[in-house]
C-alpha cells in the first residue's frame, strides 16, 4: 500500500471524532501514525509522494482540533516522533519550504502535555524544535491561529468585575485581535514599516493583552514602558526608540507624555484606552477603531506575509535597574521558542489550567509566562481585580486557579493567612491541607515564586500543602 493510501486511512479515523472510537481504537491510530512516520523517513515518502505532505499535516492537525491530541499525544513513539522531525527540518531547506506547512502541526502535536512528560529531560529535542521554528518560520501569528482552530469557543481570557464576570473566547479574542490590527495598521500609512513603532505606558487590562498580541501576530513592534515611568524615563525611551505612536492607558499617563511632549519630534500620535482629551494629538480607542475599518483585510494579510521570526517583535524596558532604563530587544523566536522550552521545563501544565493573574504586562514574568504563556498552553488567564489581599483571596475562590504566579510578599500574606487560622506546626496535617485548599480555591497546584528571597519554610509549607511552589529567577535579557 503507498504510504498515501496509509495516511488517507489514518486521516478518516481522526476526522470521524474520539465519540467514534473506543479507547483501544483510538491507540490504533496512534500506532498507526507512528508506522507511518517511521516509513515516510525510511522510504523519504515525503519527496516521493509529494501529495503525502498534504495528508501528514491534516493528520497532525485533526488529531490536535478533534481532541485526539489532549488525551492521546502520549502514544506517539518518541524516537519516531524525533527521527520524524528531523527528516522534516532536513528537506525544509532555505531553498524549498514546501514543508513548513506540515512543520506548524508537527509543533503543534508535540507541545501537547502527554508526549513532553513522557519526553522530561531528554536532551534532544531543544535544538530540534528550535531548528523547526527557525527553518519554518514559525511565528505568534500563525501559533495563534493554530489555537483559534482548536479551541474556538475555549475560554483564554477572563474579567472579573465586582460580583461579574466576563469570559473571552479564542474566537472573541481572535477578532478583537484582527481589528486592533487593522486599527494600528492604520497609524502606520506613510511610514517605512521596519520604523514604525508603537509604545504602550498602560496599565493591566484585556485591551492592553489584545493590543500586545495584535501588535505580536502583526510585526508591529511595540515598546514596552513600565506604567510607574517618570517624565524624564519616559522620555529617554521615547527618544531612544523612536516610536511614533503611544497607547495610553488613561489621563494620568497623559499628564506624563504632555510634560515632555515638546521634547519628541517623532511622537505625532497618542491613543487615550480610556477617557478622552482635545488636544489634536490625542485620539480615543474608539477614533482609532474607526480609522481601521479603512484598512482592508488584504493589507492585514500582506502584512502577516512578511513577518520573518528573526525580526525584531518588541523592546521591554526595566524599571528595576540603577540609572537609566534598560531596553530588551526580542524577536518572535525569542519568545516562540522560550514557550517551547519552558513547556518541556513543566510538562504537567496545559489547557485545562487557570492562571490568577496580576503581574505588569510590562515585565516579563507577566507579559511571557503569564499572558503569552497562557496562548501557548491554551490555558485560560484570569485578570485579578487587585493585588489586595481580601481581593487576592476572593478571587481564588471564585476562580479556582491552578496556576498562581507572584512576589514573595502575596505568597507570604498567604502563608500568614493560614497562620491566622491554623496552627501550621502543630495542627492536624490533614486540617492544616483542607484550609490551604480551602483558601486558594482547591485546585491550586503550581505555584511560582519571583523577584525577591522568600523563606525556605514558606516554599516547603505550601509543597507540603499540595502547592508545587517553585522559585523563579532569570534576567528578562533571557526571556526571564
Amino acid at each position: 500500500m503507498r504510504l498515501l493510501n496509509q495516511a488517507e486511512e489514518i486521516l478518516t479515523g481522526f476526522q470521524a471524532g474520539k465519540e467514534a472510537h473506543t479507547a483501544e481504537e483510538q491507540a490504533g491510530l496512534f500506532e498507526q501514525l507512528n508506522r507511518l512516520c517511521h516509513a515516510c523517513v525510511s522510504a523519504n515518502g515525503l519527496e516521493t509522494e509529494p501529495e503525502l505532505s498534504e495528508a501528514m499535516e491534516g493528520i497532525f492537525e485533526t488529531a490536535v482540533v478533534n481532541g485526539f491530541a489532549f488525551s492521546g499525544a502520549h502514544q506517539m513513539e518518541p524516537d519516531i516522533f524525533s527521527t520524524f522531525g528531523s527528516y522534516l527540518q532536513k528537506i525544509n531547506d532555505s531553498e524549498n519550504k514546501w514543508y513548513s506547512a506540515l512543520i506548524y502541526a508537527y509543533l503543534d502535536l508535540f507541545r501537547h502535555s502527554g508526549f513532553l512528560k513522557k519526553i522530561y529531560d531528554e536532551p534532544r529535542w531543544p535544538k530540534l524544535i528550535e531548528q523547526l521554528i527557525v527553518s519554518s518560520n514559525y511565528t505568534i501569528h500563525k501559533l495563534i491561529r493554530q489555537r483559534v482552530k482548536a479551541y474556538p469557543q475555549k475560554s483564554l481570557f477572563r474579567v472579573l468585575e465586582g460580583n461579574s464576570e466576563t469570559q473571552y473566547s479564542w474566537k472573541d479574542v481572535n477578532k478583537r485581535i484582527r481589528q486592533f490590527s487593522q486599527a494600528l495598521l492604520s497609524l502606520s500609512h506613510g511610514q517605512e514599516e521596519e520604523a514604525f513603532k508603537i509604545a504602550f505606558l498602560v496599565e493591566n487590562s484585556l485591551d492592553m493583552a489584545l493590543l500586545d498580541l495584535a501588535c505580536l501576530s502583526t510585526g508591529i513592534v511595540n515598546i514596552m514602558i513600565p506604567a510607574a515611568s517618570v517624565p524624564e524615563q519616559i522620555e529617554f525611551i521615547l527618544k531612544q526608540t523612536g516610536a511614533s505612536v503611544i497607547l495610553l492607558g488613561g489621563d494620568k499617563q497623559l499628564a506624563k507624555v504632555k510634560v515632555v511632549k515638546s521634547k519628541l519630534p517623532s511622537l505625532t500620535t497618542a491613543v487615550l484606552l480610556t477617557g478622552s482629551s482635545i488636544d489634536e494629538w490625542v485620539m480615543s480607542l474608539d477614533e482609532l477603531l474607526m480609522r481601521g475599518s479603512a484598512v482592508g483585510e488584504e493589507e492585514l494579510v500582506q502584512r502577516r506575509k512578511k513577518i520573518r521570526n528573526d525580526q525584531l517583535a518588541t523592546v521591554m524596558y526595566t524599571s528595576g535597574t540603577t540609572g537609566l532604563p534598560k531596553g530588551i530587544m526580542f524577536s518572535q523566536i525569542n519568545i516562540i521558542y522560550k514557550r517551547f522550552c519552558r513547556a518541556m521545563a513543566l510538562p504537567e501544565i496545559g489547557q485545562e489550567d487557570r492562571f490568577l493573574s496580576y503581574l505588569p504586562l510590562f515585565h516579563t514574568f507577566g507579559r511571557w509566562l503569564e499572558m503569552t504563556g497562557s496562548v501557548f498552553w491554551a490555558a485560560e488567564y484570569v485578570f485579578m481585580e487587585n493585588p489586595a489581599v481580601a481581593t487576592m483571596l476572593d478571587n481564588m475562590k471564585r476562580v479556582h486557579p491552578t496556576v498562581f504566579i507572584s512576589i514573595p510578599k502575596k505568597w507570604m500574606q498567604l502563608y500568614e493567612h493560614a497562620s491566622t487560622h491554623v496552627n501550621v506546626e502543630l495542627d492536624d496535617v490533614r486540617q492544616i491541607r483542607e484550609f490551604v485548599e480551602q483558601a486558594t480555591g482547591g485546585q491550586l497546584r503550581w505555584g511560582l515564586s519571583a523577584a525577591g528571597y522568600l523563606e525556605p519554610d514558606v516554599f516547603r509549607f505550601f509543597q507540603q500543602n499540595g502547592v508545587h511552589l517553585m522559585s523563579g529567577f532569570g534576567m528578562t535579557e533571557a526571556t526571564g
